[in-house]
């Protein structure tokens, strides 16, 4: 990989993670940092306050209907959430380079929408995902899996499918808990019985108690139990 497109890949990446500070960030070059971030979205901010404030201002004053104050309202903060066209053309180029090519612009906002970006696709390539599709990665996204719930997971020892991911966090299971649920000593707990335990409401500090109170390791029949006989 060359140089060139390392330095493509770092700015994308920066941009991508300064996203959930606002949309539509601009970054001229590799030298820009947070600070003209934060002054551009300060800017987006008071001038939608301004727009907002006279038009209704305008309804107030000279009986502007509202749905139009509010149509205008809702075309400003979708002008707002636009991504940027760098930030685009540099999110092609990367996931052209990881194999998805004919992406159109429109793709690549819609992937954006479905919380798919670049960073994220890389990141689950490095775990060993190679082969997830679009349509994977959009599934993920959707059933809130990131890449570090995956990366967490795996070091706990789960080498888990992506129909496993989506599953363990459509039942709540998170890696603290599976984390948490190893230290007290159930090194082999299977994502069945994780999920069992997530969907039954058992919690970490029932678990912690129930294994100081006995000399033996409780089943997870015994936790289910032990949490109902406790509502």
């Amino acid at each position: 990989m060359g140089s060139k497109f390392k330095t493509l890949r770092n700015q994308l990446r920066f941009l991508e993670e300064s996203e959930s500070a606002g949309q539509g960030v601009r970054r001229k070059s590799s030298g820009v940092v947070g600070q003209n971030t934060i002054s551009r979205i300060s800017r987006y901010v008071l001038f939608g306050a301004f727009v907002i404030a006279f038009l209704f201002y305008a309804y107030a004053r000279y009986s502007v209907p509202e749905q139009e104050i509010t149509n205008s309202a809702q075309n400003f903060f979708s002008w707002v959430d636009q991504p940027d066209e760098q930030l685009l053309e540099e999110m092609g180029t990367w996931m052209e380079e990881m194999g998805y090519t004919d992406l159109t612009r429109e793709d690549l906002i819609q992937l954006r929408q479905d919380g798919v970006t670049a960073t994220f696709t890389s990141r689950m390539r490095d775990l060993g995902y190679t082969d997830l599709t679009l349509d994977d990665l959009v599934r993920l996204r959707q059933n809130d899996v990131s890449a570090t719930f995956s990366a967490m997971m795996k070091e706990l020892g789960y080498d888990l499918s992506v129909e496993e991911l989506i599953r363990l966090r459509q039942h709540g299971v998170t890696a603290y808990f599976t984390s948490n649920m190893h230290d007290y000593g159930y090194n082999d707990i299977t994502i069945d019985e994780l999920i069992r335990l997530k969907d039954t409401g058992v919690r970490t500090s029932e678990v912690e108690q129930l294994v100081q109170e006995n000399e033996t390791l409780p089943s997870i029949e015994q936790l289910i139990r032990y949490h109902i006989s406790n509502q």
